[in-house]
């Protein structure tokens, strides 16, 4: 990923000020130039990009820094144990006892130039669609800065936040994690002036050995915010409502429930969307979502609730919602073969399935509706219990036929056989290839197709297999590896 500094921060990109943020020193090269942007990556580096050399455990950016400096990078940094390679390249060398402490410490010295809100999103599940949302709404009235996909990571964020420029108004930032101390070291380098977190489930249970963990690894988000900051809780999730003493500035609540500060009435499935009401004490108004799932009107709420925090017109709020679309693969619903597939295969875990899995039930149609659905990954000493759950959740929404894709998945068919769900209609492979002899058989036009499954698990090639017009059309694929590999939930 390359990020194009602004023109006009001349003063702060000074190598000097660069090398001083970065706590580094100059090996080789003048330090009276400056770089025109950053980059982690030589396949899309620019000529005067400053290289950062990243080190991860399947790439090492150090064996691409001549690669870099030989494309026209001004400079690059590196790691004090490999500086003295670089004695005699050409351009910039920075050595630094650590690139990706560098990095992080080089976006939050940017960040802090800038006196404009910026709002953190984290939770369980929803934060990317929360994320497009919230950007989508103030980006009818402001230039707003966000992070591009999910990127959402340690890596992800400070390259983020480098693009911020004197036209940004306001930033919302997308904050992942799988362990504790995670959310915090991303709220140092971003110091977000709102704190938003969606929701509190089983997710990383690997790293973090309870709900409880979670819970508290979500919440370092709300430590984080300075005394003037204002913290947007989904007052009904009992977790998230359980850490509002943590907050140490005012806190706004949003809920489906009817008791809060923003509010919905009146939600109702509308074609493939919803139409519902939002309620603030200075009026309503009512959206016309385009998107299934009750917890799409959730993560819409959500937004809201983080616009209203910022001033926005309810008006304005309404007009983003009804215009809003799906991102890639979360929710997504597309036309393959004269089938509708909503394709919800970017991740997984016990409570997104499940809401996954009420967006199909709640979809008209006369059509079948099957659910094509993969091992959820990071669960630990939960895994089968959690598959075996949304097994029965599956039997009990009368899904017309399952297929699971994976060891952890059959768990799943298991569970819906248990629950009363006829082994007729239930089927568990290995391999997402052998789906494609089973929809053929269970599946048509008219039908649809629900997939979605953990990121390891590649569902979206599901989508390939059913559009009989081939591989081409498959979305959402060839993100970078050395952010997308790591990016969390």
């Amino acid at each position: 990923m390359t990020t194009e500094l602004p023109e006009r921060d001349v003063e702060f990109l000074s190598a000097g000020r660069i090398v001083s943020a970065v706590r580094g020193r100059v090996v080789r090269g003048r330090t009276d130039g400056q770089p025109a942007g950053v980059s982690i990556d030589t396949r899309t580096l620019p000529a005067g990009s400053l290289f950062f050399a990243l080190v991860g455990e399947r790439f090492d950016g150090h064996d691409f820094v001549a690669q870099a400096l030989e494309k026209g990078a001004w400079g690059a940094v590196v790691s004090e144990a490999e500086a003295s390679r670089w004695a005699s390249a050409p351009g910039v060398v920075i050595a630094v006892p650590d690139t990706l402490a560098a990095l992080q410490d080089l976006a939050a010295a940017h960040r802090a130039r800038f006196d404009i809100p910026v709002v953190g999103v984290t939770g369980t599940n929803g934060k990317t669609t929360t994320k497009e949302m919230l950007a989508a709404i103030l980006g009818r009235t402001r230039s707003v800065l966000k992070n591009p996909g999910n990127l959402n990571n340690h890596i992800g964020v400070p390259l983020t936040l480098l693009g911020l420029q004197s036209a940004h108004r306001a930033a919302v930032i997308e904050m992942g994690m799988s362990g504790a101390g995670e959310i915090r070291r991303l709220c140092e380098i971003a110091r977000p002036t709102v704190g938003m977190i969606t929701n509190v489930g089983p997710a990383h249970l690997k790293k973090l050995a309870t709900v409880e963990e979670v819970a508290r690894a979500k919440g370092e988000l709300l430590e984080m915010l300075p005394p003037d900051g204002i913290a947007v809780l989904n007052g009904d999730d009992p977790a998230i409502m359980g850490m509002r003493s943590w907050v140490r500035g005012r806190s706004l609540i949003y809920s489906m429930r009817g008791v809060g500060d923003v509010v919905t009435r009146g939600v109702r499935v509308n074609g493939g969307g919803h139409r519902f009401q939002i309620v603030r004490s200075d009026g309503s108004e009512e959206v016309a979502l385009g998107m299934p799932g009750r917890h799409n009107v959730q993560n819409a709420l959500a937004a809201a609730a983080a616009a209203t925090v910022l001033g926005v017109r309810l008006a304005d709020i309404r007009a983003a919602l009804d215009a809003f679309q799906p991102v890639a693969m979360r929710g997504e619903v597309v036309r393959l073969s004269g089938r509708r597939v909503i394709n919800d295969s970017y991740n997984a875990n016990p409570r997104s399935m499940t809401a996954a899995l009420e967006m199909l039930a709640e979809v008209g149609g006369d059509g079948r509706k099957v659910a094509v659905l993969g091992d959820m990954l990071e669960l630990g000493e939960y895994a089968r219990e959690a598959h075996l759950e949304v097994g029965a959740a599956a039997a009990r929404m009368r899904i017309d036929f399952l297929v699971t894709v994976g060891d952890l998945a059959r768990h799943i068919a298991e569970g819906a056989v248990v629950t009363g769900m006829p082994e007729e209609r239930v089927r568990a492979v290995s391999s997402v290839e052998d789906v494609v002899a089973i929809l053929k058989t269970v599946s048509g036009p008219g039908d649809t197709i629900l997939v979605k499954g953990s990121r390891g698990m590649q569902m979206e090639r599901v989508l390939a297999f059913v559009d009989e017009r081939g591989p081409d059309r498959r979305r959402g694929q060839g993100n970078r590896r050395m952010m997308n590999d790591e990016t969390k939930d």
